[in-house]
């Protein structure tokens, strides 16, 4: 769980003042602004173009397993360079201090996530074009993982991992609980590793019901995107999560209430319930609900979004 610093007193941390080489670029390290259990995110200056800032993400990896996930999360990242609506990685590197490898990501600095701007709001509530504009950059994200091949789960949406860029446009990021392993599990071995996974790699409240319960024996595929995207669009607009905390049983008997207030078009709250579908199947795939966001969007400017 990352702990955001951006308002905590400033500590003396393990880059902070340093000024490092990292592929083309020449970087002076500045403050932490985020905080893992073996990483951090420092905001970094451009040595030559003082105006210029970047998020440095530093990462130890004590064991093959976790250099393993930040390669893949590298990888990744580079396959999908380019995209606005995914946090562009500018260079990396690995060092080598003996005992443990050490990564580090140079990335585009994005002042605000999606957490930090719906917990400052108060009691006002999002308007639809608002959200649609929002949700709709989320999904052109996803949509660019899920159409790679194989499709690239990201595992991990969460208003926590939706960054605001100096563009103004939303970007996904965070790419290292992804996976391309799409499969049913069946053997009590496996399913102990992949329950392992989900534990270490996803959070309670964006879950889904087929990664809740192995035993369901559905597929586990990038559909549980579009699960979490409905919990994303949920909070969104209601400024809560659709299912409490840690609740398994809630979210496995689909036990949640779209709120009376604010009230928002059918076509909305139909999205929600569409993504919220307890069967992986009967979710749409991100094209089609896309498709569904573009046609909400193009008739709420013809005015003609139904209530």
């Amino acid at each position: 769980m990352w702990r955001i610093k951006q308002f905590m007193p400033k500590e003396k941390s393990g880059l902070e003042g340093r000024m490092i080489d990292i592929g083309n670029l020449k970087i002076q390290v500045r403050n932490v602004i985020a905080e893992g259990g073996f990483s951090c995110v420092y905001l970094a200056q451009d040595a030559l173009n003082g105006s210029k800032q970047y998020a440095l993400k530093h990462m130890i990896c004590n064991d093959e397993e976790s250099l393993d996930l930040v390669k893949k999360e590298i990888s990744v990242m580079k396959s999908l360079q380019g995209h606005p609506n995914i946090v562009m990685l500018c260079a990396h590197t690995f060092l080598d201090t003996g005992r443990t490898k050490e990564a580090l990501l140079v990335m585009e600095f994005c002042d605000k996530s999606l957490v930090n701007v719906l917990e400052s709001r108060g009691a006002g509530f999002f308007e639809e074009k608002q959200i649609l504009q929002i949700f709709r950059d989320v999904c052109n994200a996803v949509f660019a993982m899920h159409c790679q091949s194989p499709p690239i789960a990201h595992r991990d949406l969460k208003a926590e991992n939706i960054l605001l860029g100096s563009d103004g446009l939303w970007k996904l990021c965070d790419f290292g609980s992804t996976s391309t392993n799409h499969k049913r599990f069946e053997r009590p071995e496996e399913m102990g590793i992949e329950e392992d996974n989900i534990r270490k790699h996803t959070t309670p409240a964006y879950r889904s019901p087929e990664m809740w319960d192995l035993l369901l024996r559905e597929v586990i595929s990038e559909k549980v995107d579009i699960w979490a995207l409905g919990c994303l669009l949920f909070r969104i607009c209601y400024f809560k999560s659709a299912f409490d905390g840690e609740s398994k049983l809630q979210v496995l008997n689909g036990n949640y209430r779209i709120p009376e207030m604010p009230k928002y078009s059918s076509s909305i709250t139909d999205l929600i319930k569409d993504m919220l579908q307890s069967s992986p199947a009967s979710r749409p795939d991100i094209t089609q609900a896309r498709a569904l966001l573009d046609w909400t969007f193009i008739s709420m400017n013809l005015g003609v979004v139904s209530s």
